[in-house]
């Protein structure tokens, strides 16, 4: 018998990881790697949040001079209410000079689908239609119990 080391399954490009939620404004992504922020850029994304709890990306955000907004969040947790009124701010401030911003954790699942309902909830959208756009962009999308109860809270019940 011989010891095979498992094949690795290659990473997905970017462009066909970017989910957009609002088309041309807001989008979930994974974690890029620094070679792929241009092929990012040229997808549309013209600002990045990221969400994920160690700041290790937000170097080459501003080397590449790409607008960012870290909201660090623990995997699993869902968001401050400050920091979805951040995320609010920082994406319509940033739609408003015509760039859409991509949000991000690791994987671009839990973290990342929580934000992008707790933005929509802001903009008046119900719980349950908010998590509607993020399944209907993403069915790999799965929320812990705690981030699914915060946004049924956040959006009032």
């Amino acid at each position: 018998m011989t010891n095979q080391t498992p094949i690795e399954q290659p990473i997905q490009p970017i462009a066909e990881n970017l989910w957009w939620v609002i088309p041309g404004k807001l989008a979930g992504v994974r974690k890029p790697m620094p070679e792929e922020l241009t092929e990012l850029q040229a997808a549309g994304v013209g600002a990045i949040v990221s969400v994920m709890d160690d700041p290790s990306n937000l170097d080459l955000y501003h080397q590449a001079n790409i607008p960012h907004l870290w909201l660090p969040t623990k995997g699993g947790t869902q968001p401050s209410r400050e920091q979805v009124e951040e995320l609010h701010n920082f994406v319509d401030s940033q739609n408003r000079q015509g760039s859409a911003v991509a949000v991000h954790c690791t994987s671009g699942r839990r973290r990342t689908g929580t934000m992008l309902a707790s933005y929509l909830i802001c903009t008046g959208v119900s719980y349950s239609e908010a998590m509607q756009k993020i399944e209907s962009a993403n069915s790999e999308v799965e929320l812990r119990e705690a981030q699914s109860a915060f946004l049924r809270d956040l959006a009032g019940g």
